[in-house]
């Protein structure tokens, strides 16, 4: 699927209409022809009629009385979500706390509580700043880009493994770890969850703990994505089951490349493993990795049997 930015480039072009086509117009003016696919509060996807292409359109970039149509649209037989975390699905990044956890959860405001979404388990790294609502790293946040939440709608839970926990962190595999798993459970009980698209990801210790997860709940998550962290060799036998990708850059002064080669070597037979090693980055790759189109296309295919 294509993805265009605000400049709606993509309305350049226009076709015939057929009775299950309509128009749209774009904020300059210019318009398209294509088929309503589906849409978010934040943008709407299509398919021009010429020739079937997809397009992801922000809702911005649109007139407003498309921006209306597409609103009226999501509104038709949806049901809404209910429950005690209902309230913190915004379309924006809410904060709150669950048994002496705190997290951040995202998730767009007319999700339809008839069906199911992924859920999107990030997991941030260490860091000297440890106010809850900062580690909202990019790769947590990449997962809520307008364009691509509209052609993957989740729900995005990010656990804070700092304070109340002290520190400039708290492993994973520790209270924060088990807490935040427990309200996983808690999240799949209450919100419209696909439980065999769970997925985990996570950066430095972040990374770490997204294996950590894995290994502990080795039948809840559907895929991985593990950047410049991850368990030992040891952990091999879950990952020759359980889909996952890891990315480290060669030159990282922080955490070792050689964890990350020892895991893919030891899953070098494996059909279920990706690694990317990167030349250079350092500890610094989160964006390269999460910007990547490729790794969220990857992620969203997998699915546990």
């Amino acid at each position: 699927m294509k993805t265009i930015s605000l400049g709606v480039a993509a309305l350049l072009m226009a076709g015939m209409s057929p009775l299950h086509s309509r128009e749209w117009t774009a904020t300059d003016g210019r318009k398209l022809d294509a088929t309503f696919v589906s849409a978010t509060d934040a943008a709407v996807n299509v398919k021009r009629t010429t020739d079937g292409r997809s397009f992801t359109l922000p809702l911005t970039g649109l007139s407003a009385a498309d921006q209306a149509w597409v609103k009226e649209e999501l509104a038709k037989n949806t049901k809404p979500v209910e429950g005690p975390f209902a309230s913190l699905l915004t379309g924006d990044w809410a904060l709150s706390e669950d048994d002496g956890l705190p997290f951040a959860l995202f998730g767009a405001k007319d999700l339809d509580a008839s069906k199911q979404y992924p859920l999107v388990v990030a997991l941030h790294g260490r860091s000297p700043n440890t106010e809850n609502g900062k580690q909202l790293g990019p790769f947590s946040r990449s997962f809520a880009e307008p364009a691509r939440y509209a052609k993957n709608p989740c729900i995005i839970f990010a656990p804070h493994g700092y304070q109340p926990f002290g520190g400039q962190g708290t492993a994973w595999n520790s209270e924060p770890g088990t807490k935040a798993l427990t309200l996983i459970e808690k999240l799949i009980e209450s919100l419209p969850i696909d439980k065999n698209r769970i997925y985990v990801v996570g950066y430095s210790m972040g990374g770490f703990g997204a294996c950590h997860f894995a290994v502990t709940e080795p039948k809840r998550f559907a895929a991985v994505v593990a950047g410049a962290g991850c368990t030992g060799p040891d952990s091999a036998p879950t990952f020759k089951r359980l889909p996952i990708w890891l990315h480290h850059a060669t030159d990282d002064p922080t955490v070792e490349v050689k964890y990350s080669q020892e895991l893919a070597e030891a899953l070098k037979r494996s059909e279920t493993m990706k690694y990317t090693e990167y030349p250079t980055g350092g500890h610094g790759i989160a964006g390269t990795i999460f910007n990547n189109d490729a790794v969220h296309e990857w992620i969203f295919q997998q699915r546990r049997e």
